[in-house]
Formats: C-alpha cells, structure tokens, sequence
C-alpha cells in the first residue's frame, strides 16, 4: 500500500531525516531513488521562506500531534511545487516517533487561486479608479480655484515690488497666503496619488479613522459642494483601525458616491458620516436624505454588477467590493434597514 498509494508517502525523523518515501513522492523530489536520498534533511527541499514553519509543523508532529500544511518544494534539480501534507505520529521500531504523512501536489490548484486572485484585485482596482471618477470634475475645480489665488496673490506681489514704497505687512501676508495655498493643492494631489495606486499588496497599519476620512473627503468635498449637498462629519479622534487605508477609503467613496446619486431627485440634500465606538466595535455610518432603498432591490444590492443607476453610470461593483474588502478586514458592511434615512453601516474590530 506504502508503494502503491497514488500520493506522496513519506516518514520524517524528528530531526527532518528522510527515512521512507515511495516512488510517487520520489519523482516529485526529483530523486533518482530512496538509497540516493535516505536519511537526507527534508527541510533542505523546503522552500527557504516556509522552511521554518515546516521544521515547526515537523517537530509538532513528532510531539504527538496530527495536522496539515501547505508548503512550496523545491526538487533536487531545482523544479517548485506547491505541496499540501497531512501527517500524524508514526511509532518506529526503535520506538522513536517519527512523522508520516501523505502529500499532494497542489500547484495547478495554488495557480489557479492565484490567478483569480488578481482578477480580482484588477477588478477591485477597476472600480476604485470607476469612484473616483465620478469626482473628477470636482478634484479639478479644486486645485484650478487655488491655482487662481496663486496667481492673483503673485501679481499683487509683482506690482508692490515695482512700487517706490512696499508695504511688508501686506507682502508677507500674500506670501503666507501663496504657501498655504500651495500645501492646499499638493496635500490634494498627494491623496489623489495614494488613492489611484494599487494598494492591494499595501501591509496592514495602525492609522487614525478620523485622518482617513479626512483625505478622502479632500477628493469629495468640491463635487458636494459644485452638487449643493451638506456633508456633516464627525468621527471620535481617538479612533484607531488596524487596516489597509486605501481600502477603507475606497469603501467610503462608494459609499459616498451613491448618496450623491441618491440624493440628487430630492429637495434636501445632505450627507452624515459618524464614526464612534460601540461596544468592541467601531461603527462608522454613512446617511443620506435620499428615498432609501426598495425591498426587492435591498436583497440584490450586495451581489456584484447589478445596479439601479443609469447605463453608464454605475458598474455594480462598489457594494460588492467594498463588502468583500470589510471582510477582508474582519469586519461587515450593513444595511441599515431600520433607520429612518438610508444608511449604511462599517463595523471593524478596534485596533488595540
């Protein structure tokens, strides 16, 4: 059965010797047979980066616990596999407990992940360049309405410098002027950057909700504006999320994005973003004037491409997205049913 078995078969000495492998598994090493690898270090044909954590797992084993592992292997003649082991102790003849296990090439099933990973992440990064998008137009109001004052204020400085008597109080308080609105423009341009870059490879970080929401709104803030919508925020300083902050902040102008749209056939035309600390959670909540969502449509509204918005104006990926990127974060994106106004509701876990 040892021979025969259609996977790799294999026992392990609790140093990480070699001391059985069948044929199956010979090939996969790329060994030409057993006398040529026994007792050769296993952790050798590890790749060096899970290398620890299969001497670990092995050592674990040998101690009397059964488990699994995904790992890559590198064959003796340099080939890379993705292996998936299930091992569990084995009682040798001189008593010794050693490590077998069962082993299964999995590489063309680790690639195919791969690879739908990354469709994924193109898609994702799809729709947060389709979002921001929609606030172009206001992004480009914003920085040609200081490039103006820019302009004034060094016209103004350029008269006074030809004037016989130049007045310094007014010079320096036009040279002031010039720097804030030069910081103006580029903090704008900075998180018009951080916000287009792929961020999907970006590590988790310790970051201030409040500073979050605040260079996302920098994008938002014009189109609100030049779309006469009211936008009231109020987020607890003290707040603190443990996430990657272009994704939270692609889920915000989602969320953003489609209160606009919601809010555009009414009279009133306001939005509420609250973020606070609930319990061991924090909640932050986006709330429109708009005429909230139907029943029919509030079971479809998370599933990707469907949309309620005009051709060509919505991919029917946001919700969908944003949903899965809460996930990813541990956290949930709500439909808040109940509430008076239409509501949508991210909850994640605090950051300690």
């Amino acid at each position: 059965m040892f021979q025969s078995t259609p996977s790799c078969l294999k026992v392990i000495s609790s140093r990480g010797e070699l001391l059985h492998m069948n044929p199956q598994g010979l090939a996969l090493a790329e060994a030409e047979n057993m006398e040529s690898v026994f007792r050769a270090n296993v952790y050798d044909l590890v790749a060096a980066g899970h290398r620890d954590e299969f001497i670990r797992f092995n050592r674990r084993v040998c101690s009397g616990e059964r488990g699994s592992l995904v790992f890559e292997m590198i064959g003796l003649k340099g080939s890379r596999r993705w292996m998936e082991s299930y091992a569990g102790p084995y009682k040798l003849q001189s008593g010794e407990i050693a490590h077998i296990a069962i082993t299964n090439d999995i590489t063309d099933r680790v690639e195919v992940e791969k690879e739908i990973l990354e469709q994924r992440q193109a898609l994702a990064n799809s729709a947060r360049l389709a979002a921001l998008g929609e606030f172009v137009g206001g992004i480009a109001h914003e920085i040609n309405n200081p490039l103006a004052i820019i302009s004034g204020k060094m016209a103004l400085l350029d008269i006074s410098l030809e004037s016989d008597e130049i007045d310094i109080t007014a010079f320096k308080k036009n040279i002031r002027e010039v720097i804030q609105t030069t910081d103006r423009i580029s903090k704008i341009i900075h998180n018009l950057k951080t916000f287009s870059r792929d961020s999907n490879k970006d590590d988790f970080q310790d970051c201030s909700l409040e500073k979050i929401i605040a260079e996302m709104l920098s994008l938002c803030a014009e189109k609100l504006r030049l779309s006469d919508i009211d936008i009231e925020c109020q987020i607890d300083p003290e707040i603190r999320v443990f996430c990657q902050k272009v994704q939270i902040s692609q889920v915000m102008m989602n969320l953003i994005n489609n209160a606009c749209d919601a809010v555009m056939e009414t009279d009133v035309r306001w939005i509420k973003i609250l973020g606070r600390r609930i319990g061991g959670l924090i909640e932050l909540s986006v709330s429109d004037s708009g005429r909230g969502i139907a029943e029919d449509v509030e079971e479809k509204i998370f599933d990707p491409f469907f949309t309620t918005k005009e051709l060509g104006k919505g991919t029917g990926l946001g919700l969908s997205i944003s949903s899965s990127i809460l996930s990813h974060h541990n956290g949930k994106l709500i439909h808040r049913k109940d509430s008076i106004n239409t509501q949508f509701v991210l909850q994640l876990p605090i950051s300690e």
